[in-house]
């Protein structure tokens, strides 16, 4: 924590985690007597790779960076978004007034698997429960998730049909010969002595059933009993510091039952969906209870990232799990949602990120925003903050931070300011039907070089522009502007303005070279027909989110809820508002600034796999919409435009972006890369601090709940708090 006395702090950068940063710093009571606290942020407005922009030229639609969805187990985001609409001070008949209101649930998953060569959807609604995100200090200890990984593949044992009436004359039998004392077997103990048990159990159950005594009526119930067994058992143990034979024995009864399953159903898995979809379930459940007992996972605080460096894909099969699993349609949507498309993910950092969207969730598995993410997060940031007292400068692009001559501080930070205001300050929001919004273009009537810029057609946020700056350059002095400065800008900035950090802290170094990150792409499309109209095979269920689908926009969302929030003219509204995003793997090493040709490079491979994806893909997930001549394109009159174009050339009024800016670029979690992330504090740099999600916290994955831990960790070493980050990692160890 930073010492006593009036301290200034220039925080670089306004995505979630620099945010966050500003929002905790100045959320107790007399902050202002302990800070002063500058936001420089390039551009025209708050977000990071989370902006989104409306877009005045087309009624106001919401253009977002991708896809902008939170998940239940969100926390600390949660929480902080509670605290911040708990400030904004809204009127109840004002859009969005609470944050209850800015976000609702979502349960329906759809992932799209291709058993036989052809797509097929697989729909699964994930119940909802009266928890609230945001709202409780703690997450379940390794062993509860055990619990509920053998409830889950109770309920997918049922979905098979395959579970009997209870035996409970078999099942206290399992379970009491676990408790069996060791003087049984002279010599045996821990593991061996529970796998003699079992062995010896198993062999009186068949000895019974052949001679017809008791309940169990054949080989049959006798497995299926295995889970009650396991149920009974793992409920009667406690989470434990390390797994000892009991344990052990609930890992291998799971075993056992899946090795039943696999051997009922493994000759119909191809042709029989309902078995091929329990079967996948159960035998993840099984490797994951498997090898969180093996690898001692089931403590309450796991360190979830001592297996993170191999594959989660390998780690599983590892643990039993058979190659149809690993390879999925949740698998690979798990892969795919944070842009892991054909890139393998450290296994503990999958495991425990599917657990907690799998099996933690509070409320429903995704909560979505009810308008764009700028809208929903960053105009009530900017809001609530300006009226706190935090000074926003925008149009201040970070260009290098200067070290001192020890190499101990940040001595200078050198900032080009891309234009000169007419009046300060530069206020960045505009009213879309009562909702503050950021505008998806700067507000050039506020701006001295507003109609230069405007003809010109230069995007202030394009780290390659041609735009040449018009400010005089600003030098940020230590002592003087800043006594500390909180680097936000994003890892894939760091060897652009960060170079002498680099090059003076070899831990510094060592986590720009390791920790990888990606770019990405996104499609929005408004779309005339609704989602029944346009063919969608589910379309009597609740919306969408579809995982796993072609590459590269392998993920689809149905967004038309947004709709309402855009201003078309009546009668004129889309039927549909589809959000689909991917990996967009990088074909060329990131260049130098003086390369203006690069983002017109990578927005053509955008546009490219934009069309591929119409062209040979909407037809099949829309057949509805299909082409009457090409059942698997698109009929592009379906598109809404506007200007009534011909065919393929109504694409033109879609929009597409590739996240292409090294403030932008999507964060991996690539194996054997955590033990690289530095927390908040860990630059080597005496007054220097950086944030965004490639820090180490208890996630180590490229999600908002990342990047507002990291902001949380970095206010909590400026002033305490807030006291608690829940699911935070600490101390951090590399065990």
């Amino acid at each position: 924590m930073i010492g006593m006395g009036k301290k200034r702090v220039a925080i670089l950068g306004g995505g979630v985690s620099a945010m966050t940063t500003a929002f905790w710093l100045t959320s107790y009571p007399g902050w202002k007597d302990d800070w002063e606290i500058d936001v420089y942020q390039m551009g025209w407005r708050l977000g990071g790779k989370g902006a989104s922009g409306r877009n005045p030229h087309h009624h106001q639609r919401i253009e977002e960076h991708g896809l902008h969805i939170f998940l239940g187990f969100y926390d600390n985001a949660f929480k902080t978004m509670q605290r911040l609409y708990g400030e904004l001070g809204r009127g109840p008949k004002e859009p969005l007034a609470r944050w209850d209101q800015a976000w609702t649930q979502r349960s329906h998953v759809v992932f799209m698997e291709k058993p036989q060569g052809h797509w097929l959807p697989w729909s699964v609604e994930f119940p909802t429960n009266d928890l609230v995100p945001g709202v409780g200090e703690q997450w379940p200890p390794g062993w509860d998730y055990v619990k509920m990984l053998i409830e889950w593949i109770r309920q997918w044992m049922e979905r098979l049909g395959v579970l009997p009436t209870i035996d409970p004359v078999v099942v206290d039998e399992v379970v009491g010969g676990v408790y069996q004392s060791t003087t049984s077997h002279p010599g045996v103990s821990g593991e061996r002595r529970v796998v003699t048990m079992l062995s010896e159990f198993a062999e009186n159950l068949i000895e019974r059933a052949i001679q017809g005594v008791g309940r169990v009526a054949s080989l049959t119930d006798i497995d299926n009993q295995l889970i009650y067994a396991a149920i009974r058992l793992a409920s009667d143990l406690g989470t434990a510091t390390h797994p000892d034979s009991r344990h052990g024995a609930v890992a291998r009864l799971i075993g056992r039952l899946r090795a039943w399953v696999w051997e009922r159903v493994h000759p119909v898995l191809r042709s029989n969906a309902d078995a091929r979809r329990a079967f996948i379930m159960i035998d993840l459940a099984a490797a994951i209870i498997s090898g969180m007992v093996a690898d001692d996972l089931i403590g309450p605080e796991p360190y979830w990232f001592k297996i993170d460096d191999v594959d989660f894909r390998t780690w599983i099969k590892k643990h039993g799990a058979e190659d149809i699993t690993a390879q999925s349609a949740p698998i690979a949507a798990a892969y795919a949602l944070p842009f892991h498309e054909e890139v393998e993910i450290g296994a503990g950092t999958g495991l425990h990120g599917l657990l907690r969207m799998m099996l933690g969730y509070k409320g429903s598995l995704f909560w979505e925003m009810q308008a764009g993410m700028g809208d929903t997060i960053f105009a009530p940031f900017h809001d609530v903050l300006s009226r706190r007292g935090v000074r926003f400068h925008y149009f201040h692009r970070v260009d290098r931070l200067e070290l001192s001559a020890d190499k101990k501080r940040v001595a200078r930070v050198h900032i080009g300011r891309q234009v000169n205001l007419k009046h300060g300050p530069y206020r960045p929001l505009v009213d879309v039907k009562g909702l503050p919004c950021w505008p998806s273009e700067p507000l050039f009537d506020q701006l001295v070089e507003g109609d230069e810029l405007a003809a010109s057609g230069c995007d202030l946020e394009d780290w390659w522009t041609t735009w040449q700056d018009r400010g005089t350059p600003l030098v940020l002095e230590d002592g003087e502007h800043y006594d500390v400065v909180v680097l936000g800008t994003a890892i894939g900035t760091f060897p652009y303005i960060a170079a002498e950090v680099i090059a003076a802290e070899p831990r510094f170094k060592a986590m720009v070279d390791h920790v990888a990150h990606t770019q990405t792409q996104a499609l929005q499309l408004w779309l005339r027909p609704d989602l029944r109209g346009m063919g969608w095979p589910l379309a009597d269920r609740p919306p969408p989110v579809v995982g796993a689908y072609a590459l590269w926009l392998d993920t689809v969302a149905d967004m038309t809820h947004l709709v309402p929030r855009e201003d078309w003219p009546a009668g004129r509204e889309p039927g549909h508002l589809a959000y689909l995003c991917g990996r967009l793997a990088d074909d060329e090493p990131l260049p130098p600034r003086s390369d203006h040709g690069y983002p017109g490079r990578q927005h053509a491979r955008v546009r490219a796999s934009a069309l591929e994806f119409l062209r040979r893909h909407a037809g099949t997930l829309w057949p509805g919409s299909a082409d009457a001549n090409d059942p698997r394109s698109i009929n592009w009159y379906h598109l809404v435009d506007d200007q009534e174009r011909a065919g393929e050339a109504r694409f033109e009024a879609q929009f597409i972006r590739g996240v292409l800016n090294p403030s932008e670029r999507y964060v991996l979690s690539k194996p054997g890369t955590s033990r690289y992330r530095l927390r908040a504090e860990e630059t080597g740099i005496d007054n220097l601090l950086h944030v965004g999600d490639h820090t180490f916290t208890g996630v180590n994955a490229g999600c908002v709940e990342a990047a507002v831990m990291s902001g949380m960790n970095a206010a909590q070493q400026l002033c305490g708090h807030p006291g608690h980050i829940v699911g935070d990692v600490l101390p951090r160890r590399d065990d």
